[in-house]
């Protein structure tokens, strides 16, 4: 088999990264992106050395020289070149969370199990995270026993603040149990082998007061239970000095921590302020090598014909998930 030739829809941010990681891999090569505005579509053309460029997704589907695409669109744009890929029989990688409603979820699980000869996947790059692939990997084996709680907690830096008001009062961003509960209410799902049961969530927009008349939040804490009685602990906000997650998975004969201390590096210094150590910066930057392996790891499942482990019901049933603690924390606010 030749390189597999991809289409980017969307080529913000997500878009470009992976664009950047599919060109490294030496399976891969883009050969399409897709954007509503003619002129960045031109710019990244030409910054990328892309040969085809389109406005319309349609026309993107029907260059029959594309094999596959990756979905990078805002959440509320991922159902129509989804489903539109389905029908034109392309591979997809699909950008988290899978859509903003169940209803849109439903109807792209059941678009892509009429594509079932094609691969499918969502962008839970979590799973593909070194650490995290090795911590599953000690409680498949057994090492802590069952497991019982995950505790995940996801923070931005405050310096996201501004951007983030500005794109919940134009309608891209969602809810943050929603926006970046998405990876954690997967990772509790992936770690517990259960699905949520009971929700309780609080918090408030305790810095950020403008996004409470969005029924958004800056800081969120929920705790649930789960079909198997086993419970998770989610914690997500946007008022941390860097980009931090951390998670811990609780075994009934021992603990994992991934990520406690977000480290830059493993350099520290020891002067009269103290023992320093340099935070990680970005979310880009801690989750490099898990965007570029779950790529990969899609690459490699169309080349030699094996399923992404992650499917399109993964998709659902994590914003199903989100969308319960969300409303546990709207029920809150209404006591």
């Amino acid at each position: 088999m030749g390189k597999i030739r991809f289409g980017i829809v969307g080529i913000g941010m997500m878009g470009k990264m992976h664009m950047t990681n599919l060109q490294r891999n030496p399976h891969a090569e883009v050969v399409a992106v897709c954007a509503r505005t003619a002129s960045k579509v031109k710019a990244v053309q030409e910054e990328f050395g892309v040969p085809y460029g389109y406005t319309n997704v349609d026309e993107l589907l029907a260059n029959p020289e594309i094999d596959a695409i990756v979905v990078a669109t805002g959440a509320d744009a991922h159902k129509e070149p989804v489903i539109k890929a389905c029908k034109a029989g392309k591979h997809i990688f699909c950008e988290k969370p899978l859509a903003k409603t169940l209803e849109d979820c439903a109807e792209i699980e059941e678009a892509v199990a009429a594509n079932d000869a094609k691969m499918f996947t969502v962008g839970f790059m979590r799973r593909f995270d070194p650490s995290y692939a090795e911590a599953k990997a000690k409680i498949d084996a057994g090492e802590i026993g069952t497991p019982i709680l995950f505790k995940g907690v996801s923070l931005d830096p405050d310096t996201v603040l501004p951007a983030h008001l500005e794109g919940v009062k134009n309608g891209i961003y969602v809810p943050w149990f929603i926006e970046m509960g998405s990876h954690d209410t997967d990772l509790a799902r992936w770690f517990l082998g259960g699905d949520p049961e009971e929700c309780f969530a609080t918090g408030d927009a305790y810095v950020c007061k403008e996004l409470a008349d969005y029924n958004d939040y800056d800081n969120g804490f929920s705790l649930t239970k789960f079909d198997n009685n086993t419970t998770a602990y989610i914690q997500v906000g946007r008022t941390g000095t860097c980009s931090h997650v951390e998670s811990e998975i609780v075994g009934t004969k021992g603990t994992i921590r991934v990520n406690s201390v977000p480290r830059k590096n493993y350099v520290s210094q020891f002067t009269k302020a103290g023992v320093v150590e340099e935070c990680q910066e970005s979310f880009l930057m801690r989750w490099r090598d898990a965007f570029e392996g779950e790529i990969n790891d899609f690459v490699d499942c169309i080349m030699t014909g094996r399923k992404p482990e992650t499917t399109a019901h993964d998709g659902t049933m994590s914003l199903k998930y989100c969308l319960q603690l969300h409303q546990a924390y709207l029920d809150g606010k209404k006591k």
